[in-house]
């Protein structure tokens, strides 16, 4: 059945103004599914919503001034900057679920003083169906997952939340997002997790790695904006790995796997594996699949193909991701040019000498998640 954004505004609309009676804040990440969700409380309540984009140090470059310039038309966004204290609290955390649930509680307690200032009851928050399924499912903690887990959010940071799009998937948000006027920066931007750039530094959480990726992200996001993927963005990990011979023997390429780990889903729960590189002497991407597949029967979660060497003193990988996907439930790599791929890898080895090596993964989803972490 196709998505009514119409019947679906009509539907909602009672329930919002049942639910809100009094003043909301709005947190506002800079994804379409926070965005959308404050976007059509402040169309439909007005004035009792105050929109707030919490600046916590993982954004992308220059991306609050970016969103509040978006969507200064539609509502008055305020930007807190909170940056630094997220930022030390995080520094050096290296476990998955550890660094989103800190991110976690650091980011609704920070809310909960801004909900305490405006003298507001509620919080609007963009939740979507993948994120509480997810969540529910044990695969990865969503930051914004708090109702079905069974979190009192009255009791423990004094706000009622409230999740207009909980019953929605991305496409569907997406068609809403269309249908309120937003500005088509938001409705076709690329998806971007809640903990943003947290969880594309995987392990260690240092500033310097921050940075890295920030700068690697804004160059994948530039050659592939007009592409038509799903997402797209990069990772950093650290680059030591050992050479597997049980596995390359299997497969019949090269294959090393790192210490760095990430998140996958296998058997529809969540498994935290290792990340493996396979260095074979093709390009052809159904021959690369049948090798992951292969690969990804043990505890490895993520397999890469190196695209570029850098510098031998490098310690740090970037990794590029690019899916396509209807619901982001399950997902294909994409089969981006090699040409393509090698004009990204070279500008993204121009950011630092620190940058060994510049690799493509070709995951599906399962056994990956689409994010690393």
């Amino acid at each position: 059945m196709l998505f009514d954004p119409v019947k679906f505004i009509e539907e909602v609309k009672p329930q919002l103004e049942q639910i809100v009676d009094g003043k909301a804040v709005a947190a506002v990440s800079g994804g379409v599914d926070s965005t959308t969700a404050a976007a059509l409380a402040y169309r439909l309540l007005g004035n009792k919503v105050i929109p707030i984009m919490i600046d916590t140090g993982f954004l992308r470059e220059n991306e609050a001034e970016k969103v509040k310039a978006m969507v200064s038309d539609l509502m008055p966004l305020q930007v807190v900057n909170v940056s630094e204290k997220f930022l030390s609290e995080l520094e050096g955390k290296d476990d998955a679920e550890e660094k989103r649930k800190k991110f976690r509680e650091l980011f609704y307690n920070t809310l909960s003083e801004l909900v305490k200032k405006y003298q507001a009851k509620y919080l609007i928050q963009g939740t979507i169906a993948a994120d509480w399924v997810e969540t529910q499912g044990g695969i990865k903690t969503q930051h914004n997952v708090l109702v079905q887990l069974g979190i009192d959010t009255e009791k423990t940071w004094g706000f009622k939340v409230v999740e207009p799009l909980a019953d929605l998937y991305k496409n569907e948000v997406r068609d809403l997002a269309r249908y309120l006027g937003l500005p088509r920066e938001i409705y076709n931007r690329q998806p971007f997790p809640g903990p943003g750039l947290l969880v594309r530094v995987v392990g260690g959480v240092s500033r310097e790695k921050l940075e890295i990726v920030r700068k690697a992200t804004s160059i994948v996001e530039k050659y592939l904006e007009q592409e038509d993927y799903s997402q797209y963005f990069a990772v950093i990990f650290d680059s030591h790995s050992n050479y597997d011979p049980e596995i390359s023997k299997e497969v019949g390429c090269d294959v090393y796997t790192y210490t760095a780990k990430a998140t996958g889903v296998k058997g529809d729960v969540r498994a935290y594996g290792r990340i493996a590189k396979v260095d074979c002497d093709y390009k052809d991407y159904e021959r690369l699949r049948r090798v992951m597949e292969k690969v990804t029967s043990s505890d490895i979660t993520h397999v890469v193909t190196k695209v570029a060497d850098g510098y031998n003193e490098g310690k740090y990988s970037i990794g590029i991701r690019a899916v396509l996907t209807q619901d982001f439930m399950t997902a294909d790599f994409a089969k981006i040019d090699w040409g393509l791929l090698g004009k990204i890898s070279n500008e993204i080895l121009s950011i630092s000498k620190n940058i060994k090596e510049v690799v493509y993964d070709i995951t599906t989803k399962p056994p990956a998640t689409i994010e690393f972490e």
